[in-house]
């Protein structure tokens, strides 16, 4: 079921993945996108979708388009990070 774009700007952050190769990082990558989604949260003009509707796609492979349609936003937002000893990679695509 497709929901109707909201009047202003919207956006889904989806879960980053963990590129790590340890899956004790998820922790990580899970604290990534919700800091984002919390940051984004404060922007009273933007419209954002809660980390229970957007973690539903975790480990999933997704078209965004669809994402897109299925929760109603104009953007989604999605990434990786990879973290190794003191190094950090945090890639993110709009």
């Amino acid at each position: 079921m497709a929901f109707p774009l909201p009047d202003k700007p919207s956006i889904a952050v989806l879960p980053f993945t963990n590129l790590s190769g340890d899956p004790k990082q998820e922790y990580f990558s899970d604290g990534m996108t919700e800091q984002i989604i919390t940051g984004l949260s404060k922007i009273s003009s933007l419209f954002v979708v809660a980390r229970n509707s957007t973690f539903t796609y975790k480990g999933k492979p997704v078209k965004v388009q669809q994402v897109s349609e299925e929760l109603g936003v104009r953007y989604v937002l999605e990434g990786s990070v990879q973290k190794s000893g003191e190094k950090l990679r945090i890639n993110a695509q709009l």
